[in-house]
């Protein structure tokens, strides 16, 4: 909107399909590197940000949706350029008026070259992102490529943009964009990325638990700064394979430990019984997210699928949430393959919570009418991404519905 008041403001309005094509180039182009700069700044995992977008696993998910729609805008911006070809063809437009060649700027070639360039790769990326069946090692080596073709679409625009329109309010508005991405996209490159979070520590016991699941304890540094239950953190068992999300399954404790519970899920964490061992050491970046159970001690459901019952075990070992009416709806295949029953049943019966058992090898099924969300304040969820969202779904219909908080279950 502001670029299509500037260029009125200095052009007019376009008459013909050769105005109309400069000026669509230029708005695709302008929104393009506006998407892309912001998806750069959230890639950058800045922590002033984390709050206002409800966590990092949200942050991701908006980096996400900034890349798709970045790969859209960049196939109308491209389309846009080539048009010429078929409205030529159909007949549609007169030819352009060639002027006089003046000498040719080296420049601009380099800068359209580098943008054609950036935009096939760029496009490529985007579909493997996409493509479940690319191994997540793959995928994160490719996905670092990301800083250096944001550069050089930097490059491209600074080159190829009208000079008239850098003394305009969108000009301003792009220097800052530009410069903000550019900054977290060096960033990028020099690998600082989390660095500032990351702290070493060592895993300390492994325990293997019912439903191919792995409880690990690491023992902390000292530095490592106290999380709120709920929290996740990336850990990094392996250099060559890099950092993964866990949620943090402990309240914070003065021994500093951390417990994780890691469900085998794929290729990489189905290696982790055989690889992980006592003694060895690990980095964890963290702690994030703001799935913290909120602050009032309204009527409240929380409700966890399988291995989404990680930050309730961390709840329920917080001193927090005595005093709450909470209903809790834990959803397993069955009793024998919970995670850490007992333990769920004795915090239950300390603090007062209702725990309901839903085991669908006896047929039973979590209904959202069982939950009576008329008379809730807030439902926590965290499990798979079907559920959560036939709970949402339901929601959206009543006039008056909870505050529904949920985990993102998948980062990538």
């Amino acid at each position: 909107m502001l670029y299509a008041v500037c260029s009125y403001l200095q052009n007019g309005l376009p008459t013909q399909y050769w105005d109309w094509r400069h000026e669509l180039v230029l708005l695709s182009g302008v929104q393009l590197m506006s998407v892309m700069s912001a998806a750069m700044l959230l890639a950058a995992r800045p922590s002033w940000l984390e709050k206002p977008l409800n966590g990092l696993d949200k942050m991701y998910g908006l980096h996400k949706q900034l890349g798709i729609a970045a790969g859209l805008l960049l196939a109308c911006h491209w389309l846009i350029k080539l048009s010429p070809k078929l409205v030529m063809a159909m007949e549609w437009a007169a030819p352009k008026l060639k002027h006089g060649k003046g000498a040719k700027d080296p420049l601009m070639s380099l800068a359209k070259d580098m943008g054609e360039w950036a935009a096939w790769a760029v496009l490529a990326m985007i579909i493997l992102a996409l493509l479940r069946a690319v191994p997540y090692r793959l995928w994160r080596k490719v996905h670092k490529l990301f800083a250096p073709l944001y550069l050089m679409g930097v490059f491209h625009a600074l080159i190829l943009m009208p000079k008239s329109l850098w003394f305009s309010p969108v000009g301003a508005l792009m220097a800052a964009l530009l410069g903000i991405g550019s900054i977290c996209a060096i960033y990028s490159l020099s690998g600082k990325i989390g660095s500032r979070k990351q702290v070493s520590g060592q895993i300390s016991q492994i325990t293997a638990l019912p439903a191919n699941q792995l409880e690990v304890i690491c023992q902390m540094n000292s530095t490592w700064p106290e999380h709120q239950a709920g929290q996740f953190a990336l850990l990094n068992f392996d250099p060559k394979e890099g950092s993964h999300p866990y949620t943090i399954a402990s309240a914070p404790r003065k021994s500093d430990e951390l417990r994780f519970i890691i469900k085998s899920l794929g290729d990489y964490t189905s290696t982790l019984s055989s690889t992980l061992k006592v003694g060895q050491r690990i980095k964890v970046e963290g702690p994030y997210g703001c799935f913290d159970g909120g602050k009032n001690m309204q009527r409240q459901a929380w409700i966890a699928g399988g291995i989404g019952i990680t930050p309730f075990l961390a709840w329920l070992e917080s001193p927090s949430f005595s005093n709450a009416q909470i209903d809790f709806y834990y959803c397993v295949k069955n009793a024998a393959e919970a995670t850490r029953l007992d333990e769920i049943q004795a915090a239950c019966l300390a603090k007062n919570i209702y725990l309901h058992l839903i085991e669908s090898d006896l047929g039973q099924r979590l209904n959202i009418t069982q939950i009576q969300p008329e008379t809730l304040a807030d439902i926590w969820y965290c499990g798979p991404q079907s559920l959560g969202s036939a709970i949402s779904e339901h929601l959206a219909q009543m006039s008056r519905p909870p505050r529904f908080h949920h985990e993102a279950f998948s980062m990538r």
